[in-house]
């Protein structure tokens, strides 16, 4: 199983309730990323990943008693490696404060909220 969306939609908290309700094992697809050197380097925007090495890593780690969540999902795991997807979405005008909270850039804010409004 996975949870994807967005930044900011509520992945991490739906996925924490819907793993311990289900007895999964949470795997958070960011935590995989930093804990095995798998950051090429960090912009103005946030940090970039080595998408290839990501995905690798992840295929080690997913079974069928595993919940994956993250945004980078649809881009590291492939067509198979869960049984179902969620996508989260969220009002745009609430994204907005999540990330005026989060201290995002104006760039990050406005590539976050496009992605959000157009679906990416």
């Amino acid at each position: 199983m996975v949870i994807t969306g967005n930044p900011g939609v509520g992945k991490h908290t739906v996925a924490k309730i819907v793993a311990k309700k289900l007895g999964l094992k949470l795997i958070d697809i960011n935590t995989v990323a930093i804990k095995n050197n798998a950051i090429i380097m960090k912009d103005n925007i946030g940090y970039v990943v080595d998408l290839k090495k990501l995905s690798s890593l992840l295929r080690r780690e997913i079974n069928k008693d595993c919940l994956v969540v993250g945004h980078l999902a649809p881009y590291v795991l492939k067509k198979g490696d869960a049984d179902l997807v969620i996508a989260l979405r969220r009002s745009p005008y609430e994204l907005k404060r999540v990330y005026a909270k989060r201290g995002y850039s104006e760039r990050k804010v406005i590539d976050n909220i496009s992605s959000e409004v157009i679906g990416v």
